[in-house]
C-alpha cells in the first residue's frame, strides 16, 4: 500500500474509534447498544475492512467478532452481555491503535463464545 493510502486508512480508522468512543459515552447497557446497533456496525464495519489492509490483523479480528455480535443484536434484539463485548472491543482496539502489541485477542475470543454462544461464526 502507498504511504498516503496508509496514512489515509489510518486517520479514518481512528476516527471511526474515536465515534465509538463517544457513542459508548451515553450507551451504558445492553438495551442502548441494541438501540445504536446499526450506528455502531457501521463503525465496526469500516475498521473491519480496513484494518487488515494496514496490517492491523488483531484490531480486524476484533471487529469481525464484534461485528457479528452487532448483526445479531439488530436481527434478534437485546443480547446479555452484549454492551460489555462490544464496549471491551473498542477498549482493545484503542490500545491496538496505540500502538500497544502485546495485546492478545484469544481471551475476548473466549469472553465472546462464553457469553453469547448462539454467535458463531468466528
Amino acid at each position: 500500500m502507498s504511504e498516503e493510502f496508509l496514512r489515509l486508512a489510518r486517520q479514518e480508522i481512528q476516527s471511526e474509534i474515536d465515534s465509538l468512543n463517544e457513542i459508548f459515552l451515553t450507551c451504558t447497557n445492553d438495551e442502548q447498544l441494541y438501540e445504536k446497533s446499526a450506528e455502531i456496525e457501521k463503525h465496526m464495519h469500516k475498521i473491519k475492512g480496513l484494518a487488515p489492509m494496514m496490517e492491523q490483523e488483531k484490531m480486524g479480528e476484533i471487529a469481525k467478532i464484534s461485528d457479528l455480535v452487532l448483526k445479531h443484536v439488530s436481527s434478534h434484539g437485546i443480547l446479555k452481555g452484549s454492551h460489555k463485548i462490544t464496549s471491551d472491543a473498542v477498549k482493545i482496539m484503542s490500545s491496538l491503535f496505540s500502538g500497544q502489541v502485546n495485546i492478545q485477542i484469544d481471551d475476548f475470543r473466549k469472553q465472546v463464545r462464553e457469553s453469547c454462544p448462539e454467535i458463531i461464526g468466528f
